[in-house]
């Protein structure tokens, strides 16, 4: 599960979320979707993440590795200065509304698919297979 592989990628061990869940409800925190069109999302990252212990060595090596290998996911670019994340999908593999579904922490077909997603490529890290 996406849980202790990607708590161990990304957080300090005094500061790992227990599940993925938590996960996503700790990064959606600090996340709103600024603009979207099908295919591609911008996100505006809150300043106030820089504060957050369990996020701040995350950085954006940390984010693109996170995100950049979520299968369906075709190009991830970070604005540090804009304080903007964009990212471009493929719509068949992730539905445009999974993204907002899965940081509102919806229970939608869309954003169970998209978590889906994400888990099963960190078992595939977990287990060495990349």
């Amino acid at each position: 599960m996406l849980g202790s592989t990607l708590e161990a990628m990304v957080f300090p061990a005094q500061a790992r979320p227990a599940d993925t869940a938590s996960v996503i409800a700790l990064v959606a925190a600090y996340l709103r979707i600024a603009h979207q069109i099908p295919g591609r999302i911008r996100f505006k990252v809150d300043s106030a993440v820089l504060n957050d212990p369990a996020l701040r060595d995350l950085g954006e090596r940390g984010l693109s590795g996170t995100v950049g290998i979520i299968r369906g996911v075709r190009d991830i670019r970070i604005n540090k200065l804009a304080r903007s994340c964009t990212i471009e999908y493929d719509r068949a593999i992730i539905p445009d509304h999974a993204w907002g579904d899965l940081l509102a922490n919806r229970a939608t077909p869309a954003a169970h698919a998209l978590l889906g997603i994400i888990e099963y490529k960190y078992e595939e890290v977990r287990r060495g297979q990349l």
